[in-house]
């Protein structure tokens, strides 16, 4: 087994003050603002993984440790993969918690209830540590799915989760999945110390926790699970008088026109946050910004490639009189919402 070449007292003390921020970091989430399913999995992943790095200090610095607390040590490692796919997917998505999901952490209960049998002679050792790391490689790469699912749909949408957001999601996936490798790397590759994993485990939670203090609202969205777009809040009549508000908007003064129209202008023109002005165009109009905007600029087209007054600009112009930035674009979105390219539609009707 390789080790890091640092004194056994600096890694015992690096990996031990990261096992206390980690934990500090359980508390604080767990009492958080408020205490709904993605607040209570991210503040269990924090305390499990707490446990892991706690039984990975003391066996190596311990000897006769008792084989109940080794097993608590490897079963809060096994615990760590669900918590934060779950975290994950219940943060991005909404998901509301069911019973189909405890499945997930079978293993776990099967193991506590075995703890006092099992050994490292007679279970770890013949496999059964070998399963559990490959068991959290495959849950982190379930977890980053999520988040890049969860960033296309979002960019799709036009959800505003802002990008501090994101860097915090993205530093706690990388973290997650560098422990999760050394670990790997550590038994099954045998390429690295078994201390690698304490050690970058303190530098990850500390990072994390210094971007979270300069950026003092992150866990408050993260803790209360109070994402912007989630905050939806109109009701009937001031739906329907802002859809109105905006088909007014689009039709009057025509700012698709623009081909640097965001949806930030159309959320000020209409006087609305910019994650209500996506709500209201996902669920009144069935689309997303970008398909919203480009119905506009289409039907504005279809309208100049058969007048006669424009029979003099090419093809290219009217795009980007219409507010297209290119004509690949232009084409593009023209035959999806047609079926024809433009210049089929123009000779169709001339």
């Amino acid at each position: 087994m390789k080790a890091l070449k640092l004194n056994k007292e600096v890694e015992l003390l690096i990996g031990s003050i990261g096992g206390i921020q980690s934990l500090y970091m359980s508390i604080y989430v767990f009492f958080g603002k408020k205490r709904n399913i993605p607040n209570i999995l991210l503040a269990l992943f924090f305390f499990f993984i707490t446990l892991r790095i706690v039984k990975s200090l003391f066996w190596i610095y311990f000897d006769n440790l008792p084989d109940w607390f080794l097993n608590l040590g490897f079963i809060a490692h096994l615990a760590c993969g669900p918590a934060l796919y779950l975290f994950f997917t219940h943060y991005l998505f909404q998901k509301k918690w069911l019973k189909i999901q405890l499945p997930h952490f079978l293993p776990v209960v099967a193991l506590v209830l075995v703890m006092f049998r099992i050994n490292e002679a007679n279970f770890w050792f013949r496999g059964g540590y070998t399963l559990l790391l490959y068991h959290q490689l495959i849950y982190t790469f379930l977890s980053f799915i999520v988040l890049c699912r969860a960033y296309k749909k979002c960019r799709a949408l036009n959800y505003e989760i802002s990008n501090t957001e994101w860097i915090w999601l993205l530093i706690l996936i990388l973290g997650t999945s560098l422990i999760q490798v050394s670990y790997f790397s550590n038994y099954v590759l045998g390429l690295t110390s078994y201390t690698t994993g304490p050690v970058i485990y303190a530098f990850f939670i500390y990072f994390l926790s210094i971007y979270s203090v300069l950026n003092k609202n992150i866990l408050g969205y993260v803790a209360g699970g109070t994402i912007k777009y989630k905050n939806i809040k109109l009701n009937d009549d001031e739906f329907n008088y802002y859809k109105n508000h905006l088909l007014h908007l689009m039709e009057t003064e025509k700012p698709y026109l623009n081909p640097s129209f965001t949806l930030s202008q159309l959320s000020k023109q209409i006087s609305l946050p910019t994650y209500l002005s996506s709500h209201l165009i996902n669920k009144g109009f069935d689309k997303n910004f970008s398909e919203f905007v480009n119905a506009y600029r289409i039907t504005e087209a279809k309208s100049k490639l058969i007048s006669e007054s424009h029979s003099h600009l090419k093809i290219a112009e009217i795009a980007y009189e219409c507010g297209f930035n290119t004509l690949s674009s232009f084409n593009s979105s023209f035959k999806k919402t047609t079926g024809l390219t433009p210049s089929q539609f123009k000779n169709n009707h001339s």
